[in-house]
């Protein structure tokens, strides 16, 4: 990450997390965060050599340049919606349908849980993970059980008619910090163009998840 340039969507809890702790770990990182609300942002303006951006998130990315700089772009979404799907529908010139996650599909994710619109939340843990989890590849960090898979991968393998299943997969940067390079991004919206099906979109790591299914 050092040299890399991030984006962090959000300056609350989580995204203030996020830019302390790469802050430290990575201090050649250039950083920008963003959020609405100014009166967030106003003591990362003094406190760090980051870039702060007064702006809706989905609308600042939406206002990023096509280019190689932008593509290079690690985002940290730490705000309380589905970006991908959100910044998906955005730029699609077809107007999309939010629709319900069928049963099927509901019965297959571990520990749904619905949002709102009918997005879905779903965790391998029944329970509220550490923030310095550093997400083991076979078993979980805190009860040390085995994992056979990882989310993104059981997301991946859905299998049902009608539907196409679109992984956003979120990488760990830091123990309990995890994001998407805007590259990922925009080849997720390129298999959602080319999909002829309804889709299943979501965003997952090894261990939690999110989705919307749209037509």
């Amino acid at each position: 990450m050092n040299n890399s340039n991030l984006i962090i969507l959000g300056a609350g809890h989580f995204g203030s997390r996020a830019l302390i702790e790469c802050n430290t770990a990575y201090p050649g990182c250039q950083m920008t965060i963003v959020d609405h609300n100014e009166n967030r942002l106003k003591k990362w303006t003094q406190s760090f050599s980051c870039k702060t951006i007064c702006n809706d998130g989905i609308s600042y990315l939406n206002s990023l340049p096509n280019d190689n700089y932008t593509h290079s772009l690690w985002i940290i979404p730490s705000i309380p919606i589905h970006v991908a799907f959100e910044w998906v529908k955005s730029r699609l010139t077809k107007q999309v349908r939010h629709i319900d996650i069928p049963d099927t599909i509901l019965a297959q994710l571990p520990n749904a849980m619905p949002g709102t619109k009918g997005t879905v939340y779903m965790s391998y843990a029944s329970f509220r993970c550490p923030d310095n989890c550093p997400e083991p590849i076979d078993h979980c960090y805190t009860t040390k059980q085995p994992r056979p898979i990882s989310l993104y991968e059981k997301l991946h393998n859905i299998n049902v008619s009608n539907f196409s299943s679109i992984v956003l997969r979120s990488r760990q940067i830091l123990p309990g910090i995890g994001g998407f390079q805007f590259c990922d991004l925009t080849d997720t919206m390129d298999r959602v163009v080319s999909s002829e099906k309804c889709v299943l979109l979501s965003t997952a790591c090894r261990c939690h998840g999110v989705m919307d299914a749209f037509v």
